[in-house]
């Protein structure tokens, strides 16, 4: 029996890696933990909510069928410096996927989903860009936010070092590169492609619905209470943490979805904000156009 996971979904967030991780779950011959975003590799960042000790790691692929791949969905792994090398000596046959978005798309995304379920504190994503210099000294934080360093939106965006880490330590057989705007544009084909991948049976889905999508709090009460419960909350809750462990059941993240409702933010448009964003991820962009041999993202767009 092979030591889990068989793969990964390596990021990037807010890149349709959600959707991925919703898609394959359902494949027969795929089995992927109820939990996603455990998170365990990505040991270099400080998180929240993730799964971070070998046993807890591996109590999420005990229920798997001897028949099926496990697969792990963590969108901060490509972003770790050091998570693709302990997944890859975890198990040297894990097959890595990754997902990449036009990165000002996928900033503001990120920016907007923060926002939209009030963790972040900055009222503008203009703002929380100018405000990362800042923030990795510590200042303008959200309230108890783990690590400054998943607040950097421009960093967490520059690929070319995150794909030249995936390129050196992933054999190119095991290695598979999605484009956000591509796959969505032609998610049969571009399904099709990942199953035959993975090397499972082909999977006859016809659609493929918006999972994921950006979404807000009902009552920003109950979102700050489900964020830093009261402390006689957490001690009620400690007793039975291990019975919703064994049972891969997350109280927090059922009661804060049925908290959820849809918000529509629209993306950046054309400004000068938007104009300055693309001149930052430019060179990036043609060295990760370089790296992979062929063209990637508009310089004014996000259409391949």
């Amino acid at each position: 029996m092979s030591v889990p996971p068989d793969f990964v979904i390596a990021g990037a967030p807010k890149c349709g890696t959600t959707a991925l991780y919703e898609y394959l779950s359902r494949h027969p011959e795929i089995f992927m933990p109820r939990i996603k975003e455990p998170k365990y590799f990505c040991s270099d960042l400080k998180t929240t909510d993730g799964v971070y000790t070998l046993t807890e790691y591996r109590q999420l692929f005990a229920a798997a069928p001897a028949h099926c791949l496990t697969g792990d969905a963590s969108a901060l792994y490509m972003y770790s410096k050091v998570a693709i090398e302990r997944i890859m000596e975890n198990n040297p046959r894990t097959k890595v996927i990754v997902m990449l978005r036009h990165p000002v798309e996928a900033a503001h995304s990120l920016y907007a989903a923060r926002w939209s379920h009030h963790v972040e504190n900055i009222a503008s994503f203009e703002q929380a860009w100018r405000a990362q210099t800042a923030r990795l000294t510590g200042e303008l934080l959200p309230p108890r936010w783990p690590d400054p360093l998943t607040l950097q939106y421009g960093s967490m965006y520059c690929y070319a070092q995150q794909v030249h880490r995936l390129l050196q330590r992933v054999p190119a057989s095991q290695r598979h590169i999605v484009v956000f705007e591509e796959f969505f544009a032609a998610p049969h084909r571009h399904y099709a492609e990942l199953v035959r991948f993975l090397s499972v049976s082909p999977d006859e889905r016809c659609e493929f619905p918006v999972v994921n999508p950006t979404t807000g709090a009902r009552s920003e009460r109950v979102e700050e209470l489900l964020r830093t419960p009261p402390a006689w909350l957490r001690a009620a809750y400690r007793p039975i943490r291990p019975l919703f462990r064994a049972t891969r059941v997350r109280p927090w993240s059922i009661l804060r979805n049925l908290n959820s409702t849809s918000v529509r933010k629209p993306l950046l448009t054309s400004s000068p904000f938007r104009a300055e964003m693309e001149r930052y991820f430019a060179s990036d962009i043609s060295q990760l156009e370089a790296m992979l041999g062929r063209p990637l993202w508009r310089q004014s767009g996000s259409a391949p």
